[in-house]
């Protein structure tokens, strides 16, 4: 490999190779023997990039606006806006408003509702005797009071109840025992009485909608009211 080409692999600015050619050439004009010529040539090498940090601690900090804690967990649902309280009194069989029950833990799972008459639908029967229920409201449609659909607590709420149901339970059908009669009063409310066993039946289909009475942690009662 030539000079020029270990100045130039060296980086070298092209001046300082050139300057170092012409002492080189003035050198070999006479006769006596060449003149040692000593080239000192200086190469200052680029700065190198910063290397990364080595502290591990550095490379796993959180970005200042990075959450600190654990993933944050979802609150569990809450009953809604509240309506009137389950209380001893009957409510209207038609009624526009969801009967709250103050109090009642509903973070806890299923369990019986307060003492008191509540307007529900009983949904389902979890064994051959605790039913589930759920409060609902009436809504009315072209007008009618008593044309309209009944509807429970909005999706995502846990306004729910479980409750077993008593031995002597009394059961009043607007349908009579067979479920093909029209077995009401004047308020649309069932008056044929039936059995336990037709309750459970009626119960698990998951529609009927009814006054429900609870004492003591148990329904006593059922009272269905009649939807046309």
């Amino acid at each position: 490999m030539t000079t020029f080409a270990l100045i130039r692999r060296a980086g070298v600015p092209a001046a300082a190779v050139a300057l170092l050619s012409l002492t080189a050439c003035s050198g070999a004009s006479g006769t006596s023997a060449s003149p040692t010529v000593t080239a000192t040539v200086t190469v200052t090498a680029p700065a190198s990039p910063a290397e990364p940090s080595a502290d591990p601690a550095a490379a796993e900090s959180p970005a200042a606006d990075a959450p600190t804690g654990s993933a944050a967990t979802p609150a569990p649902s809450r009953p809604g806006k509240a309506g009137p309280p389950i209380t001893d009194a009957t409510p209207a069989p038609f009624g526009g408003t969801i009967q709250s029950d103050p109090g009642h833990d509903f973070t806890k799972g299923l369990s019986p509702s307060s003492n008191g008459v509540v307007r529900a639908q009983l949904v389902a029967m979890h064994d051959e005797n605790v039913a589930e229920y759920r409060p609902v409201k009436f809504v009315k449609e072209y007008g009618g009071s008593t044309t309209g659909h009944f509807e429970g607590p909005p999706e995502g709420d846990v306004t729910a109840f479980a409750a077993p149901i008593a031995k002597n339970v009394t059961f009043l059908s607007a349908v009579g025992c067979d479920g093909k009669d029209q077995t009401i009063d004047s308020r649309y409310l069932g008056t044929q009485r039936c059995s336990r066993d037709t309750l459970v039946l009626r119960a698990d289909k998951g529609d009927l909608w009814a006054l429900v009475t609870v004492d003591g942690g148990q329904i006593v009662k059922v009272t269905e009211i009649y939807v046309a």
